[in-house]
């Protein structure tokens, strides 16, 4: 109680009406709103169209920066998501859905970029991991609630996209309250290498807790070092990446076509998922301290094999259990995530050979790319091979990701282990 109230800030509440409905509200019902009117290969475009909106966070970083326009470009992401929730039931017309998933992709990213600007820019770097960790486990807990609430509202989806823009409402005036002043923002101490980004919860894309700047010369540089360990883990979580968001993309859909599940109860299940994984954050940082980070990627990585691939058998193997194992199967994903996130942005800095900066924000970028291209992927796949493709699919890129990953963890280190230690 002591920490939260230490670490803590007031506008963090209306932070976590963005989480129930980027994370929790807007998985669940926007697919099934395009999927009803124009199919699941719609439904796959329109999801990779929010996720490219969320890719316009290092440029809102960068004019935040150069403006000091942080209140505004924070509150503004409200309105934005209001704005694209809102007009979305209005019209089945694909270009105007793809125009309205990038705006509320792009108010996404705006409040998530400078929410971290508000920590790294205004708090001494030493209370920087307290204060993102609360501020994940509002973002976290928001989307629980969202997931929960999506459960309620999959009955009328349109209707329920109009309710999660109502929300941004308090979302807005919450997340006014206590907004740290222009005038006691701080220089970072050594403002290029304490430029870090962090994950929000489950999150989809990177959610820069401050902005990465790389630049096109990192890009090459990796193409150059393809088979350094660090380019073989960003060829290892690009396929581990892939093959999750495959399934998360459209998960209401997939759960109802392979295995009669309704949209209601799966995403109950996947409510109580993201509850539990909240708490596997913290353990899963000390893992990576005893055990070496990249180990516990690993695990991370085991788990989503094991949960893609029963999804994968039972998508074609009706055990007349189906209805409670697939949901079982599925749980272990969400909760994976935790442990491959916290562990995996840790691995990518330590295998690194540039700036930790450019590193973290090569290996944020693809987790992007992965999604975008397997949202858009999905949905095609879906149309042409059935949805119980999709874990058959994702099986194998996880797999190939782990085979890509095994002969890297000779490189991992404990903390407190020299660079030169094995």
């Amino acid at each position: 109680m002591i920490q939260w109230k230490r670490y803590s800030e007031r506008w963090y509440g209306g932070y976590a009406f963005q989480g129930a409905v980027v994370l929790g509200i807007v998985p669940i019902l926007l697919p099934l709103v395009v999927d009803k009117a124009g199919g699941a290969a719609q439904a796959g475009i329109v999801v990779s169209a929010f996720y490219v909106g969320q890719l316009l966070a290092p440029l809102l970083g960068s004019f935040t920066d150069r403006s000091g326009l942080h209140k505004t470009v924070f509150l503004s992401g409200f309105i934005m998501l209001a704005v694209g929730l809102a007009l979305f039931p209005a019209t089945s017309s694909l270009p105007f859905w793809l125009a309205l998933a990038v705006l509320q992709g792009a108010g996404s990213a705006a409040s998530n970029t400078v929410s971290a600007m508000f920590i790294v820019e205004w708090k001494p770097k030493r209370e920087w991991d307290q204060r993102v960790g609360w501020l994940q486990t509002f973002y976290g807990a928001g989307q629980a609630i969202g997931l929960g609430l999506a459960a309620l509202l999959q009955m009328r989806p349109e209707f329920g996209l109009v309710f999660a823009a109502l929300l941004m409402v308090p979302g807005f005036f919450l997340g006014r309250i206590g907004l740290p002043a222009a005038s006691d923002r701080k220089v970072p101490e050594t403002p290029e290498l304490e430029r870090r980004t962090h994950l929000a919860p489950r999150s989809p894309l990177p959610q820069t807790h401050h902005y990465e700047r790389f630049m096109a010369k990192h890009v090459v540089r990796l193409v150059r070092e393809a088979k350094t360990p660090f380019g073989k883990l960003i060829l290892s979580w690009f396929l581990i990446q892939f093959g999750t968001w495959i399934i998360y993309n459209l998960y209401p859909l997939f759960m109802e076509s392979a295995y009669s599940i309704g949209a209601g109860p799966s995403s109950a299940c996947y409510a109580f998922a993201a509850f539990l994984g909240i708490f596997a954050y913290a353990p899963s940082g000390l893992l990576g301290k005893k055990i070496g980070d990249g180990k516990v990627v690993m695990l991370g990585t085991i788990l989503t094999f094991v949960s893609q691939f029963g999804l994968g058998v039972l998508a074609y193997v009706d055990t007349g259990m189906n209805s409670w194992l697939a949901p079982l199967m599925f749980i272990l994903q969400p909760v994976a995530w935790s442990p491959l996130i916290v562990a995996g942005t840790a691995f990518a800095a330590q295998l690194a050979d540039m700036e930790e900066g450019p590193a973290v924000g090569l290996f944020n970028a693809t987790t992007a790319i992965a999604a975008v291209l397997s949202a858009f992927a999905a949905g095609f796949l879906a149309e042409a091979f059935g949805y119980g493709s999709l874990p058959v699919i994702g099986t194998a890129l996880v797999l190939a990701g782990g085979v890509v990953l095994f002969p890297l963890l000779r490189e991992d280190r404990k903390q407190g282990d020299s660079p030169s230690d094995g």
